[in-house]
């Protein structure tokens, strides 16, 4: 998942905290041993009664800091020097806890959640260094990467605002460590304690604990060192490093891959921290032109595709597609030769831990420098996607924003093939009727469709045997993809039959200089055969379903769900609307009606869930967008804009209507494809002299600072959910058949 920067959209937030289960098995029992010298020692008792006995917070930090120091350093000080160097621990540095009340950890990979743990456990440090403090001692700014585990404390707001905050302490504990495929954490009231583990499998919390069970709580600390064999802590293949001069600075990684230890990394991506747990890194201090992306996440035993094996065996099986990105290795993932892997057997779930590393390089959309560059981005990215899908026989599925790049960098990749009679891209149609169209390496797309984790195979005419077929036809029936772009009949999992959905129109046709460049770069055969004879009974080469409004409705619930083409170039459409809303040109004045109006539509976008599995037919909000009037739909942009919204609306209502309503369906399933592209292609000519300069990377806000806060921080919590799952991000099934009920927390689940 190549990208250039740390996400512009907001952190994933935790899901509620979860429920109280039996979590012995998480944690390794204390030695006998050193439970009989731990229970004999007065100070323990003393800090326990402390604990028990507190009437607010402040009475609590002293006591629990100093009894889990001092359980944790006669653990530490029990092991032998070969149990250091197994356990891969430094002499005389026992994890220490220390106060970090009201202070925000520092160095998160992207928007700082300023989460502010009661208590942090940290490596003690050496050779004179200290944590950073202030003035009177207290703890502040310690940073994620050297955090262990953490605690939070409660008095008054009891037992469930404890587990709550905790939660949300793995949760960003888990995003901001890629070193970190799992990790324990404390939540505590003066009566109880509670412990909670978070890995790719979920969040998990205990039962509520005395402070007299001592043993549990020595389990605990116990277990921050040596862990049961099959919970995980650490991936020593993914180490930090602090710059020499700055202790505490943002760190940078190293990363060992299956081709070259790759230095000077830091975090571009982080996605939700249960389920798939990606993150994404980009590294520069390399021998190559351009950074190198790594990729880390966890490969769900239940999933159809893998997408190392549809890159490489189907995307550029006989050559390099031009604009979908290369993939220089795959790998599981191992410590000491042991593969990392997490296992539920009650849910028959295994998840492997994945490195696939990227030879190209670009950036979000948002940091597009004209509005021509963007356009042309897309036009690019819409011929590259039907060109894989007639071709390599592989739907995308998930043509979010985040999964669409531009500026591409292609790192050499000396005696590599590249794709033969790839279709002329913006560059070559432009440019076409003064110069040759390019070919191989040469042909460069302005856009890089890339994350191909969530693709599907289809049926390539014949090859496949009939099982096959009906495998792959079983997966084009499930609904999958990212709640703001997801296609309107994808996310309602049914064939849209609604008024709105039958108000078909024509194949846009091109005029002047546009017609004379799609001429000479694709040939009149091309164009003929999407084009609709004028006045005929066909659009885009279908025919609408006779019948009134309600046969016609009840005719589209009845018929079977699949994932289509048109779908994924609707996801391009909802990318495209959504930045473009956002965008801000140089020139460019907000008035307030268009930003009431843009924040309208904004809200519409923003609050758009998947519905929940076995949901069909619920409401999409997002039909009030593309049912606005003319004047309505471009009363959202900037007036500097005005030109490229009339060009938004006009594909808005090529992307409106149900074809798969029509008998016969259109003929050809690029249809949309080719309507948007044609469209985009004559504003481009239109304005050639236009471009419209951009601000990369600044984009419209329509936040309210006089606003109620907590429903500000709702709507705010809601979109942070939508970019990669919990509540609301992709939404797969767990199981084969559409409907199936989902039994357990996935990255990419989304319900209500």
């Amino acid at each position: 998942m190549p990208v250039a920067s740390p996400s512009t959209e907001a952190t994933p937030a935790p899901n509620p905290p979860p429920e109280n289960v039996d979590l012995a098995q998480c944690f390794r029992p204390c030695p006998e041993a050193l439970m009989v010298e731990l229970e004999a020692d007065n100070k323990v008792r003393i800090h326990v009664q402390k604990i028990r006995f507190a009437v607010n917070e402040d009475e609590m930090y002293h006591p629990v800091r100093t009894l889990l120091t001092l359980i944790s350093r006669t653990i530490f000080e029990s092991f032998s020097a070969d149990d250091l160097a197994r356990l891969h621990l430094e002499p005389g540095r026992p994890i220490v806890f220390l106060s970090h009340r009201g202070c925000p950890l520092a160095h998160f990979p992207n928007d700082n959640p300023k989460n502010s743990p009661s208590l942090v456990g940290v490596f003690d440090l050496s050779g004179g260094l200290r944590y950073p403090t202030h003035s009177d001692g207290t703890y502040r700014d310690i940073p994620y990467h050297r955090v262990e585990t953490v605690v939070e404390l409660m008095y008054r707001r009891g037992e469930f605002a404890a587990k709550s905050k905790a939660s949300s302490d793995v949760h960003h504990i888990l995003q901001a460590r890629p070193d970190r495929p799992a990790c324990y954490a404390m939540s505590a009231t003066p009566a109880a304690f509670q412990l909670l583990y978070g890995s790719p499998l979920g969040l998990q919390a205990s039962q509520t604990v005395s402070w007299t069970d001592l043993k549990t709580l020595c389990a605990f600390v116990y277990s921050l060192y040596a862990p049961p064999d099959d919970h995980i802590l650490y991936d020593r293949t993914v180490t930090w490093k602090e710059s020499p001069e700055s202790p505490f600075s943002a760190p940078t990684w190293t990363i060992v891959t299956k081709r070259e230890v790759l230095g000077g990394a830091v975090i571009d991506f982080v996605g939700y921290p249960y389920g798939r747990q990606t993150t994404v890194l980009r590294s520069e201090t390399t021998g190559w032109q351009a950074p190198i992306i790594i990729k880390d996440y966890y490969w769900d035993n239940d999933r159809a595709y893998e997408e190392a094996e549809l890159l490489n065996w189907h995307v550029h099986y006989d050559g390099f597609v031009p604009g979908v990105v290369r993939m220089l290795s795959c790998q599981n993932v191992s410590n000491n030769g042991e593969v990392i892997v997490f296992r539920d057997p009650k849910e028959d779930v295994v998840m492997v831990k994945r490195r696939l590393v990227f030879a190209d390089y670009g950036v979000g959309l948002e940091h597009a420098k004209s509005v021509n560059d963007l356009l042309m981005a897309i036009y690019d990215i819409l011929e590259v996607h039907r060109t894989v899908a007639a071709r390599r026989h592989v739907l995308h599925r998930d043509m979010s924003l985040a999964n669409i790049l531009m500026y591409p960098q292609r790192n050499l990749w000396e005696g590599a093939p590249w794709m033969k009679d790839m279709p002329p891209l913006i560059d070559d149609v432009l440019g076409a009727v003064k110069s040759v169209i390019r070919e191989g390496e040469a042909q460069k797309a302005r856009g890089m469709m890339i994350d191909f984790d969530h693709s599907a195979l289809l049926c390539d005419g014949g090859e496949q045997s009939p099982e096959d077929q009906q495998d792959i036809e079983e997966e084009l029936s499930r609904r999958i993809g990212t709640s703001m772009y997801i296609a309107r009949a994808v996310n309602r999992a049914i064939v849209p039959g609604t008024i709105t959905a039958l108000r078909y129109r024509p194949m846009p046709s091109l005029a002047g200089k546009a017609k004379e460049l799609y001429l000479k770069a694709y040939g009149n055969a091309r164009y003929d055969q999407y084009n609709d004879f004028p006045g005929g009974p066909t659009f885009h080469g279908g025919t609408p379903r006779p019948g009134d409004d309600d046969e016609l409705d009840e005719i589209a619930y009845r018929l079977p769900f699949r994932h289509r083409w048109e779908h994924d170039a609707e996801s391009v459409f909802w990318a495209m609307y959504s930045i473009l809303l956002r965008v801000r040109p140089q020139n460019g004045k907000e008035t307030p009606s268009t930003r009431a109006s843009a924040k309208y539509v904004w809200g519409i976008l923003q609050r758009h869930r998947i519905p929940g599995s076995g949901r069909r037919g619920v409401y999409d909000e997002r039909e009030l967008i593309l049912e606005r009037s003319k004047k309505n739909f471009v009363s959202s942009f900037l007036p500097a804009m005005v030109d490229v919204a009339h060009l938004l609306q006009s594909i808005a209502v090529q992307v409106n209507p149900s074809y798969a309503l029509m008998d016969p369906l259109p003929p050809f399933e690029d249809h949309l494809h080719e309507a948007m592209q044609r469209l985009i292609l004559q504003y481009l000519v239109d304005h050639e002299d236009e471009p419209i300069p951009l601000t990369p990377g600044v984009l419209r806000s329509f936040e309210n600072e006089d606003e109620d806060e907590d429903e500000d921080e709702d709507v705010r919590a809601g979109w942070k959910r939508a970019r990669e799952g919990g509540c609301g991000g992709i939404y797969r099934p767990v199981f084969p058949k559409l409907g199936t009920e989902c039994t357990r927390p996935r990255e990419d689940d989304n319900r209500e």
